[in-house]
């Protein structure tokens, strides 16, 4: 047998403020709680896109073969102890290594899958993507007119927040020509990709300082295919994740090391990820969350000034570009659908799931002309009368449970989905090569699937087990809060409002570094009576 030694940072509560202590545990018991619930969900079931008609996108919750989901488990576990006794242990491998085949991995699948679809832009990416083209051509109408859905109103009456992503098209236009093919917004979704994934390494070192944990997050990033494939969607959803990871690694940072260089990058890198997709507010709160614990628990007043920083640059920054097309084209962005009408859609039924998209907030402000007082009323009314019928009809728990399954149990998150609904850029008549087609609806579906639903399986079980060996081994500080607050965020953001799996995904990567410590931390509590550590 191989002594390994252990070496952890110390993150112990010992000198810690008991408000952050208590804050601390209360938010970790409750993620634990709900993925724990997600886990046994898991194992039980699985929600899936139905294929026989895909772009309906209605999820279907079908049963799993428990007893087959249960024997995956125990190998996962038993393959891990047999590494050990086998004296195999990935501590021992060197970490950039690990890193350097992980990327090689995402960027070569990414752009194979990329290459191989040719997705075009549909819904609203299309018209992101159209009015980018039109600004870098210094041409406004879609700021002033739209179609007869939008109630010949401007899409971005509705949703000017949106502007961040067509300011980032513009400026590829610009520079590479109006006339490039959607790949050229595509392949900065596989630089944003690799960058998250070493910003989840560079987390997990900071945050566990182990070895083992820092390469088992770099190899479970490796096999988390699902990014991989919605990197042809054409959105800030990649984009947007990659920027906030990495002002979470600096956070983390400053956090630990008091420097203000880390602060600086921290707010720049926060306000163009909340600019690109504004989801990211969730990962602000969190970060804001955490930083003022950390003033609280070490009386650093300076966390507090970056936290209100952050805010500032993060909203002023989104305003300040909808001010500038506002100004370039003439046109008054002075309304948008509010986060009521969005709860009005969360509450709603849809023909895919509970609370996924309807069109209820946008139709809800359009019927109402604009007037967003008055659409906030109708929103409110229609809330108060969804609550009533969901509670006179015993309806509300299976509601939210149906809506969060379909979100956080749907393995696939709709990354092959988002391109299979959409058009190809091949010639008329020229069939999809064969390859893709197997994705799509053939055998290499299958094998996609049940990798996706075995994968996410493991992941939210480790997960649980992380949160559950936070409080057990003492490891709760405002650093390793961000993450598991940022998907307590996500959870009841998207319970509240609109609901949808691809939103998931982001979060999802999210799990992973705490999901290597966990499943380390689990099985070194089942060899430890043989006298195994691990490093």
């Amino acid at each position: 047998m191989t002594m390994i030694k252990e070496h952890d940072v110390d993150n112990t509560l010992r000198g810690r403020n008991k408000f952050v202590q208590l804050c601390s545990c209360i938010a970790i018991y409750l993620i634990a709680v709900l993925f724990a619930v997600l886990s046994f969900a898991a194992i039980l079931q699985t929600c899936r896109i139905d294929q026989a008609n895909p772009y309906s996108e209605i999820v279907n919750y079908d049963n799993d073969l428990v007893l087959t989901n249960i024997a995956l488990i125990a190998l996962s576990i038993l393959a891990a102890l047999v590494m050990l006794r086998k004296n195999i242990s990935i501590s021992k491998v060197n970490t950039s290594f690990v890193v350097i085949v992980m990327l090689m991995v995402t960027t070569i699948l990414s752009l194979a899958w990329i290459n191989l679809v040719q997705s075009v832009a549909s819904g609203d990416a299309m018209i992101l993507l159209n009015t980018a083209r039109d600004a870098a051509q210094n041409r406004y109408n879609s700021f002033f007119t739209s179609w007869e859905y939008y109630g010949n109103y401007s899409y971005y009456l509705y949703y000017p927040f949106q502007l961040g992503y067509v300011l980032f098209a513009e400026i590829l236009y610009r520079i590479f020509g109006t006339g490039s093919a959607d790949t050229l917004f595509q392949i900065p979704n596989v630089i944003a990709l690799d960058c998250t994934y070493v910003a989840m390494v560079m987390i997990a070192k900071r945050l566990f300082n182990r070895r083992s944990v820092t390469n088992l997050t770099a190899i479970l990033l490796t096999v988390c295919l699902q990014p991989m494939f919605m990197t042809t969607f054409t959105y800030g959803l990649i984009l947007g994740i990659a920027f906030s990871s990495w002002s979470v690694y600096h956070v983390i940072r400053f956090i630990q090391e008091n420097k203000i260089k880390n602060a600086v990058f921290a707010v720049l890198l926060m306000a163009v990820s909340v600019l690109l997709k504004y989801n990211n507010m969730i990962v602000l709160a969190a970060v804001c969350i955490a930083l003022i614990l950390h003033v609280i628990d070490k009386k650093k007043l300076l966390a507090l000034a970056v936290a209100a920083v952050m805010i500032l640059c993060s909203v002023g920054l989104q305003k300040l570009v909808i001010y500038s097309y506002s100004a370039r084209s003439g046109a008054e962005l002075n309304t948008q659908v509010s986060q009521t009408l969005y709860a009005y859609m969360g509450i709603s039924d849809s023909g895919m799931a509970p609370g996924w998209y309807n069109g209820k907030a946008m139709e809800t402000l359009r019927d109402a002309q604009m007037d967003v007082k008055k659409a906030n009323e109708t929103a409110k009314q229609g809330i108060g009368d969804r609550l009533t019928y969901l509670s006179t009809n015993h309806g509300l728990g299976e509601f939210y449970k149906k809506k969060f399954l379909s979100q956080f149990n749907e393995p696939s998150f709709e990354s092959i989905w988002i391109s299979q609904v959409r058009n190809h850029n091949y010639p008329e008549g020229q069939q999809l090569p064969e390859l893709v087609t197997s994705v799509y609806t053939g055998g290499l579906q299958k094998v996609l699937d049940n990798w996706f639903n075995y994968y996410t399986m493991m992941i939210y079980l480790s997960f649980t087990a992380a949160m559950i060996w936070m409080i057990f081994r003492k490891k709760l500080n405002p650093a390793s809060l961000i993450l598991p607050v940022a998907l307590l965020g996500a959870i009841l953001y998207h319970m509240i409002f609109e609901g949808k799996s691809q939103y998931i995904l982001p979060y999802f990567i999210l799990l992973v570094p705490f999901a290597a410590y966990g499943f380390i931390e689990s099985v070194r509590a089942l060899v430890k009576k043989s006298g195994i550590l691990f490093e």
